[in-house]
């Protein structure tokens, strides 16, 4: 008996219509009741000396008991340390770890991460600038290849789209002077259209982009890399609309207020903005109404009216 129950997919165009009115008041209302953080959880290996630097923003910071944990390197202090949380996707535990845009002086325990996770989908959902600020870190070579802490990453292809760019990534862990370690193959997918300010004009490029991730994930595979600048934002909206559209292929309704509610459970501040959280619901009606077909988008602003 919530007050913000799942809803029927046949309704969502009616219930979107209705939020949206009088300046999305009932869209703010419901983004505002959303649960803030729990109220056990702690941040304390994000909060030691030796670990401050490693985050890029002081107020995000990963819960205890989902943070991701590194192998720690013998003789180096809080080496397990890195800002990055597991998130639970529609129905399979930790299918993605949610995570900051890599530092300069963070990227060799990214790519730590990614190794020891048996990561193959890295997301990416910021540019590395934006607004003439620092958003991410180049963690990988334009071309050839390098190697950050021991792994090595070469580029293998790159593919430039309209939305998005697509990179694969050959990684290998090095000390290995026989080359007998297996290389893995990492795709990078780069979102590149979502603007500095608010969200994309229209939901079809981001769906087009997420369909392109989830046809790619090898089975076998670890954790989906997912990160923008901090983590919690475009990061948590990619990930709730991932997680709702399977809930509507497989329950006909969707429930994005108790799936952001749960995986706030597991990082601070998942879905950051109510723009944020009512482009999450455009996204879901213009995949239930028009699937994969690619529409206009005038077409899909006279339907919105």
């Amino acid at each position: 008996n919530r007050k913000y129950p799942p809803l029927p997919v046949d309704k969502l165009e009616e219930d979107i219509n209705r939020r949206m009115a009088d300046d999305n008041k009932l869209f703010r209302e419901e983004f505002s009741a959303l649960p803030a953080c729990p109220i056990q959880a702690t941040c304390e290996a994000a909060s030691k000396e030796e670990n401050k630097e490693k985050n890029r923003y002081v107020n995000i910071l990963p819960y205890d008991h989902s943070r991701v944990h590194l192998t720690p390197i013998e003789g180096v202090p809080d080496s397990d340390y890195i800002n990055a949380s597991f998130i639970n996707g529609y129905q399979e535990k930790n299918r993605f770890i949610a995570a900051q845009g890599p530092k300069e002086e963070t990227v060799n325990d990214f790519w730590r991460m990614i190794w020891e996770q048996n990561t193959a989908t890295i997301v990416m959902v910021t540019n590395l600038k934006e607004r003439k600020e620092c958003k991410c870190a180049q963690y990988w070579p334009d071309q050839g290849c390098w190697t950050y802490g021991n792994i090595r990453v070469s580029v293998e292809d790159v593919t430039v789209l309209v939305d998005y760019t697509v990179r694969k990534f050959c990684i290998q862990q090095v000390g290995d002077v026989t080359n007998k370690k297996p290389q893995r193959l990492v795709t990078q997918f780069h979102f590149t259209s979502w603007p500095d300010f608010g969200v994309p004009f229209t939901p079809i490029g981001m769906l087009k982009f997420l369909k392109k991730v989830k046809t790619c994930n090898p089975q076998y595979a670890g954790a989906i890399v997912v990160h923008c600048s901090a983590g919690v934002g475009r990061t948590g909206t990619f990930i709730v609309i991932d997680a709702m559209l399977d809930m509507m292929h497989s329950e006909k309704k969707v429930d994005v207020y108790g799936f952001v509610s749960r995986i706030r459970a597991q990082r601070c501040q998942m879905v950051q903005t109510d723009m944020q959280y009512v482009f999450i619901y455009q996204a879901l009606l213009e995949h239930y109404l028009y699937g994969d077909t690619e529409l206009e988008v005038t077409s899909l602003e006279v339907h919105l009216q």
